[in-house]
């Protein structure tokens, strides 16, 4: 018996994941002291300060800048709309590397639609018990819940009728996903029933995204209401393209009614900015050629971002060594290795196909960082590979940490999840 036989799989059903051989999570742990996770928090709600202004300034600019910047046509109009907590995004997850020197780099925001929220806030717990050991995310589970409570209050409070003390259950706040991703659909229930635990009334709901229609009022159920609120687990640069069968244009058509106030999103449209991976250009572009960030801004950049270029600029990187990331990639797909401007390691993940993203025409270029190994078992052996540490936001405040793990360099689907404790 290992603590993964104890893992609820109703809770996170991807436990064993299509054909690979082994389970996802990883049978060892990785053990950091308290001081690493203390600067990694500490590092996420610096950059997420500094990522925000970037946002302004992104989203003050000339519409021909944002769209070389491969952000959708359809979706910029819908970028400046104000929200219930003024923030971009409301969920994400900063993903660092650790560098040679045991330094902290950020490669990665999740901005968008942020998994690995089961393994941080619910399998970590289960495994820092099993090992006996701390762990660094003790009490963050109630936090989200609360968090979630409060989102919820913030955009679609339950309504009450004072003389009769009935709720008002008729636009419930629904959580929505497409069911046939297993990973997809286990976070969104996740944080569903977190949600219904921290609720006083009963309208909050799971739909299918296969099961949403959008009319003149909003988003239709199949039981003819119309949501309040919508949790999506789609990414928005695919949600803006979505057609109907008869060639309705649903994408637009689901933005019209968010931006007539028809109801409300969770993320909202503009997570969309920061998840672009040339937004890491974008900071370094005003970085070097602005005096908009204070010093102390400055000098988090220079510790923990890794000098970003736009696809236009590699022309000017002669020498060096860098990651070439397409735009819209996720899970490692379509992820090189540069030298001198010549390709030296081109990623392969399994089933590519199979990977929900926009097809990129441009890249982004990020100083590639070298990176120890780390040894964690799985069920199949121990294995020497390379870890991404990630901390996720709640708004503006850092919370839950979560660990991936990969014999390749760069980590894509193949990837184990592996518990974190404190030494």
């Amino acid at each position: 018996m290992t603590y993964i036989d104890s893992i609820d799989q109703n809770i996170m059903p991807f436990v064993k994941y299509g054909d690979y051989p082994d389970r996802y999570p990883a049978l060892s742990a990785l053990h950091f002291d308290k001081n690493f996770y203390t600067e990694i928090r500490n590092a996420s709600r610096e950059l997420f300060i500094i990522f925000e202004k970037v946002v302004r300034v992104f989203q003050q600019a000339p519409k021909k800048f944002q769209e070389q910047m491969e952000i959708p046509p359809k979706l910029i109009p819908f970028l400046n709309i104000p929200n219930a907590l003024n923030l971009s995004t409301w969920l994400s997850r900063f993903d660092f590397v650790i560098d040679e020197s045991s330094a902290l780099k950020v490669v990665e925001i999740n901005a968008d639609t942020p998994c690995g929220i089961i393994e941080a806030y619910y399998v970590n717990q289960i495994a820092a018990d099993s090992f006996g050991c701390e762990n660094p995310n003790f009490g963050a589970e109630q936090k989200l819940s609360s968090f979630l409570r409060h989102i919820r209050q913030k955009i679609s409070p339950p309504k009450i009728n004072l003389s009769s003390g009935i709720f008002n259950r008729t636009r419930p706040f629904i959580f929505s996903c497409f069911e046939d991703y297993p990973e997809d659909y286990g976070t969104t229930k996740y944080l569903m029933n977190l949600l219904k635990r921290e609720s006083i009334s009963g309208d909050v709901e799971f739909v299918s995204f296969y099961d949403l229609q959008v009319d003149n009022d909003g988003i239709l159920l199949p039981d003819g209401r119309h949501a309040s609120a919508i949790y999506r687990l789609h990414p928005m640069e695919i949600l803006i393209e979505e057609t109907a069968t008869d060639g309705e244009d649903l994408g637009v058509l689901f933005m019209q009614r968010y931006a007539e106030n028809k109801f409300a999103m969770f993320n909202p449209p503009e997570a969309i900015i920061m998840q672009n991976k040339s937004f890491f250009a974008l900071v370094w572009q005003i970085y070097l050629y602005s005096d908009y960030f204070s010093a102390n801004e400055r000098a988090v950049i220079e510790k923990y971002i890794p000098p970003s270029f736009f696809d236009e600029d590699i022309k000017f990187l002669a020498d060096g060594e860098y990651i070439k990331k397409p735009i819209w990639g996720r899970e490692g797909r379509n992820i090189s290795i540069i030298k001198n401007q010549r390709t030296i390691y081109e990623n392969q993940i399994d089933a590519p196909d199979e990977v929900v993203c926009r097809d990129s025409d441009k890249f982004m270029y990020q100083q590639f960082i070298h990176t120890p190994k780390f040894e964690v078992q799985v069920d199949s052996g121990w294995l020497d590979g390379f870890i991404t540490v990630s901390c996720f936001m709640l708004g503006a405040q850092p919370s839950a940490v979560y660990c991936r793990f990969s014999p390749n360099k760069i980590i894509g689907t193949e990837a184990y999840y592996v518990p974190l404790v404190v030494n």
